[in-house]
């Protein structure tokens, strides 16, 4: 605070010239005084001298709480909680004091005001799952959900802070160049639009962009609203739906074709050919019992999926169902001249689920790892209790973990995420001549999942794969 010591030049002029206006009426009643010879030339002087000396204390003190109140003012410019100085003097600068500190509290409330609903609009946000962003006329970030900053920081190579994300322009963290045309034009006509964004591997990742024009800009700045909703996985199902029907087309016309192509030539040339007549008959009842296969494994699928929905409530002994699974395979087996060894914990504790059903998913890993392990191999299938589960399995608690590993050539890399999808097959050829029809680890994994559960696959090349399902325990959460 400013004291009567440190006032600037100007101030002491102002002391000066304020001081001698006040003293000019005492000094002609003194003047006058001395004309009637009342007082002496001395007299009037020392008059004069302590008249001007009375007036300029009063109004230096006066001027000093004033250049305290400009100092408060300019204070207030840059901090609003600053401190009110002390007045000395008149009630008038006391109540000017008064009603700055009173404007000072209201815009305190204001700004507290202001910063609450914010942080209420921010919260409110953040709680949408999906990502949203606030722009300004300029194109720039004003504002963005947490769903925002995960995704476009992490998109853009940033730290994850709020701080990299805002007040950016949009182009820094979406280079789409539909994108960034559909925005400008929203923004330039004060219209909402569309415009589908991608972004491209490691992982593939689409989202229809929504953009909202809020024709006035609001206080903060927000022109246009962007909302990121992912498509991903509506484009894949798609994708494999169309996938699915023309693989399936394709796998039943396939036979077909043979079929027909053979009944032609038997009713042709090769009729009274009796060596011929068996061997395509014997090529029909394959192709035949090929489609019989395929058309019950889709008749099976369709199924799980219609119950996928419905959690299993009964309770299976693993250890049972993989030794009936076991049996079953025993021609396989032989025939493949491959062995099969079972490993199951002791007191290993039920798992949730319907032992016909998983008894058809212990049966086709258990059938391509045979199929796959090589001739003359081993089959390993083991079964423990986990105490941790995997992330992507629901529920909490303990779990079982069945796994089934054969000593083959090993699965590609980037073959393991697709393996599931409705016919896909790393070799197609090898697959269809060991009878397989591209739907069992189609099926494994819709029942896993209907019993709340997860398959992992790992695979090295030349050394074999490991197909694990994991189960909810009896007594746990699924």
């Amino acid at each position: 605070m400013p004291s009567p010591r440190s006032l600037s030049e100007e101030s002491i002029r102002s002391v000066i010239a304020w001081g001698i206006g006040p003293c000019l009426p005492g000094w002609a009643l003194i003047l006058v005084l001395y004309g009637l010879e009342r007082l002496s030339a001395m007299e009037a002087m020392v008059a004069a001298a302590v008249f001007f000396v009375l007036m300029a204390i009063f109004v230096f003190t006066r001027l000093a709480d004033l250049a305290r109140l400009i100092r408060y003012t300019e204070l207030l410019l840059k901090n609003i909680d600053a401190p009110a100085p002390p007045i000395h003097t008149s009630a008038t600068v006391q109540r000017l004091r008064n009603a700055l500190t009173a404007l000072q509290k209201l815009w305190a409330d204001r700004r507290d005001e202001a910063e609450g609903l914010a942080t209420s609009r921010q919260v409110i946000i953040d709680s949408l799952p999906e990502p949203l962003l606030l722009l300004d006329r300029k194109r720039r970030v004003v504002g963005a959900n947490a769903a925002a900053r995960d995704l476009l920081d992490r998109e853009a190579g940033a730290t994850g802070s709020t701080r990299e994300l805002l007040y950016r322009d949009l182009a820094w963290v979406i280079r789409d160049p539909k994108v960034l045309e559909a925005t400008d034009r929203a923004l330039a006509q004060n219209k909402s639009g569309e415009a589908l964004l991608s972004f491209p591997a490691p992982i593939e990742r689409t989202f229809r962009t929504l953009l909202v024009s809020l024709g006035l800009v609001e206080k903060d700045g927000t022109a246009l609203i962007m909302v990121l909703q992912e498509q991903t996985e509506h484009l894949r199902m798609d994708q494999m739906r169309a996938d699915f029907v023309a693989n399936a087309s394709h796998e039943l016309r396939t036979p077909l074709a043979i079929v027909l192509g053979f009944i032609e030539t038997l009713r042709g040339a090769a009729r009274d050919d009796t060596e011929a007549r068996e061997k395509f008959l014997e090529i029909m009842l394959k192709q035949a019992n090929r489609m019989t296969r395929l058309i019950d494994d889709l008749l099976s699928l369709s199924r799980i999926e219609l119950r996928e929905h419905m959690r299993p409530t009964g309770e299976t002994d693993i250890a049972t169902v993989l030794s009936a699974t076991v049996d079953l395979l025993d021609v396989q087996k032989r025939e493949l001249k491959t062995s099969i060894r079972i490993n199951v914990a002791n007191d290993l504790p039920h798992v949730i689920g319907e032992p016909t059903v998983l008894s058809q998913v212990f049966y086709n890993l258990t059938n391509n790892a045979l199929k796959y392990g090589g001739e003359r191999g081993s089959v390993e299938i083991s079964a423990q209790r986990v105490e941790e589960r995997p992330l992507s399995m629901p529920g909490t608690g303990p779990c079982v973990r069945i796994a089934v590993r054969d000593h083959g050539g090993g699965i590609p890399k980037e073959h393991i995420p697709r393996l599931t999808e409705r016919f896909y097959r790393v070799d197609t050829a090898r697959s269809r001549e060991m009878g397989g029809t591209g739907l069992g680890l189609a099926i494994v994994k819709h029942i896993t999942l209907q019993h709340r559960g997860v398959l992992a696959i790992e695979s090295e090349i030349g050394k074999g794969s490991t197909f694990s399902v994991y189960l909810p325990m009896v007594g746990t959460t699924s």
